[in-house]
């Protein structure tokens, strides 16, 4: 949750510069996976609206049509067409330079598969991607070729738990996924969609703060998302 919101936050603050954020557009996208992953549903659309309007209007984060050295931006295609697809808010890939990747195509194609034995083999290639693009030294990741640059990134299945999840969401059925990948205590998913975590006191110190003296860089309705009894902004 602090990551998402300080990822939002962060880019967000750049509205009206031309200036960039540390954090690429993959970055962001597997943060977003997190979530969703952690069953934080309520964040994802705030964010997604916000990461949109970052890129169409040139600050915070780019799309393939800047792209960022290190990176096809084919982790965030991915991401961000499934997240979309969920929301109702379609991503286009040929607006933002964004590329299909075969690799993670049939995922996008069949998350939504009502027959979890059918999605089976589509998850266990996803999860022989994931391994098969853990970047094992900065070399590689530097290469572009590989997505999974830190230890973190590397056991934590972060796409296919956050798929999973969003599986649940929408009352279909998930398969046992019997892969290296997902047999490790990284993979276990733990939390269903809509879960509130424990209060946390300093964070919702700091959105107030944010949302007094700096509203322009809350995205809107995440706030009111972390928050379940905001006060007025700017109040």
């Amino acid at each position: 949750m602090k990551m998402l919101v300080a990822t939002s936050i962060r880019i967000s603050s750049l509205k009206g510069t031309s200036k960039k954020s540390t954090q690429d557009l993959d970055g962001v996208t597997h943060v977003m996976l997190c979530a969703l992953s952690t069953g934080q549903f309520n964040t994802i659309e705030p964010m997604y609206r916000a990461i949109l309007s970052a890129i169409d209007n040139g600050y915070g984060v780019d799309d393939g049509h800047n792209l960022p050295l290190g990176t096809t931006l084919r982790y965030a295609a991915f991401g961000l067409t499934i997240i979309g697809n969920w929301l109702g808010k379609p991503l286009d890939l040929d607006k933002h330079a964004l590329p299909r990747d075969p690799a993670w195509g049939q995922l996008v194609a069949h998350w939504r598969e009502p027959d979890p034995e059918r999605l089976l083999p589509i998850l266990m290639a996803a999860c022989d991607t994931h391994v098969e693009r853990i970047a094992l030294n900065s070399r590689e990741l530097d290469s572009g070729n590989f997505e999974f640059g830190s230890p973190f990134e590397a056991v934590y299945p972060a796409e296919i738990l956050a798929i999973l999840n969003l599986r649940r969401s929408l009352k279909l059925a998930n398969p046992f996924i019997d892969h290296p990948l997902m047999t490790t205590p990284y993979a276990a998913l733990t939390c269903p969609p809509g879960t509130r975590l424990d209060k946390e006191e300093l964070l919702e110190r700091f959105l107030i703060a944010v949302c007094k003296y700096n509203p322009e860089a809350m995205p809107e309705g995440l706030y009111e998302a972390i928050l379940p009894n905001p006060p007025v902004r700017g109040a």
